[in-house]
């Protein structure tokens, strides 16, 4: 028997002799081995072989007759069933190759629009922060300017005033001297000159007399009667250079704040 009659890509052994029994053995391994998924035709005829194989065995025959012909023609068929096993590897193999390539590009399609949507998510997110600290400072110097506003109203008025907020939209720490009238402006230390000085983001130089930073303290908070004006500031030998970075630390009011 023609052993190469009976090559297959499952390693299944030809059969060992030309007796029906080796051909049953033959055929119903190679059944069991075809994948069932794609090639159930191709198995089921196999199944169908092996039973009339296994039919002449019960029969009674032991070898197959005409010269092999039956043989013949079962592995004609096996040989037209590998062939379309090949095939539907080759495809198999092709459609697995074209979908990882499908899912690389996909992948890579959708880190592009996640990358894209973060940095436009960041952009959006800066410009409104920024957005949102432009409101907050023209929020806090038009409480500020309007606090001021009022207080000259008050003043001429004879009616109380209110502290005036930093431009930072944060109250003057409760430490520091209220300014009542012009006359508190002049008793203000050099580090508390500085906290209100800054605070209302009034400009100044570090070696600028005391006299003229009390004159910019003192129109910021409304201060600007006639009489007012021409009030003459003390002046002291120190500067703000003098006292560098200091943090404030103010002498304790010698009023209470009024609410």
């Amino acid at each position: 028997m023609n052993q190469d009659l009976f090559s297959n890509p499952f390693g299944i052994a030809p059969p060992s002799n030309d007796s029906f029994a080796a051909l049953s053995k033959f055929t119903y391994e190679f059944a069991e081995a075809i994948p069932q998924d794609r090639f159930d035709s191709f198995k089921s005829k196999l199944a169908s072989l092996h039973k009339a194989v296994t039919s002449k065995l019960e029969g009674g025959e032991t070898r197959p007759r005409d010269d092999m012909s039956e043989v013949r023609r079962i592995l004609q068929e096996l040989r037209e069933g590998q062939s379309e096993l090949r095939e539907g590897q080759s495809e198999l193999r092709e459609g697995q190759t074209n979908l990882r390539e499908e899912m690389i590009q996909g992948i890579s399609r959708l880190e592009g629009r996640v990358d894209s949507f973060a940095n436009d998510f960041r952009s959006n997110n800066a410009e409104t922060f920024s957005r949102m600290n432009r409101n907050e400072n023209r929020i806090n110097m038009t409480r500020s300017s309007s606090q001021r506003s009022e207080n000259i109203i008050n003043r001429v008025a004879a009616k109380n005033t209110k502290p005036i907020p930093f431009v930072n939209g944060q109250e003057p720490p409760n430490d520091l001297p209220e300014l009542l009238n012009i006359s508190d402006v002049d008793s203000l230390n050099l580090n508390q000159l500085k906290t209100y000085v800054k605070g209302y983001d009034q400009s100044f130089d570090e070696n600028e007399p005391q006299a003229s930073l009390k004159r910019k303290l003192a129109d910021y908070s409304g201060f600007i009667t006639p009489q007012e004006s021409l009030y003459e500031f003390s002046e002291g030998n120190e500067t703000l250079r003098d006292v560098g970075n200091i943090n404030s630390t103010p002498s304790l009011r010698r009023t209470s704040r009024r609410h």
